[in-house]
């Protein structure tokens, strides 16, 4: 299984915010979409940074007060995905960079965000398909 049976599942929709925003405006996206994470834009819809409840979380109370811009907060060095990659690659990279949101580009645009939830979810059901599939064949349905 690949990223894009997930992104064609879930469909091509990403919520984005810009970098100039105010980390206020962040928490109010973030609720609103009830999602995990922002990818971070500039003002060319390039991406410069993703932002997570975590990063708002922590950075916020660490070190800013409530007129933080996104960009103070953001992580810069994103890791990103591509549509053809496999999910069990993509499962390792998440893990080991512990990430759990994945940017995905395509013909050098953005075309969606997976989760660790989604990959999870996408290779729980594989096998799934897989046991029903020997269940039937042992019990000689075939």
């Amino acid at each position: 299984m690949k990223v894009k049976d997930i992104l064609s599942a879930k469909g091509p929709e990403v919520i984005t915010i810009g970098a100039e925003k105010t980390v206020y405006d962040a928490i109010n996206t973030l609720a609103k979409h009830r999602i995990g994470a922002l990818i971070v834009l500039n003002s060319d819809g390039k991406i410069v940074g993703i932002v997570s409840e975590r990063d708002i979380l922590i950075e916020n109370q660490k070190r800013y007060g409530s007129t933080a811009k996104v960009k103070d907060i953001m992580t810069k060095d994103v890791i990103i995905g591509d549509p053809d990659d496999d999910l069990d690659y993509v499962e390792h990279v998440m893990t080991e960079n512990r990430i759990r949101h994945l940017p995905i580009i395509g013909n050098k645009r953005l075309v969606g965000i997976i989760s660790i939830g989604d990959v999870i979810n996408a290779q729980l059901n594989g096998v799934r398909v897989e046991i029903k599939y020997f269940q039937d064949y042992i019990g000689s349905k075939y």
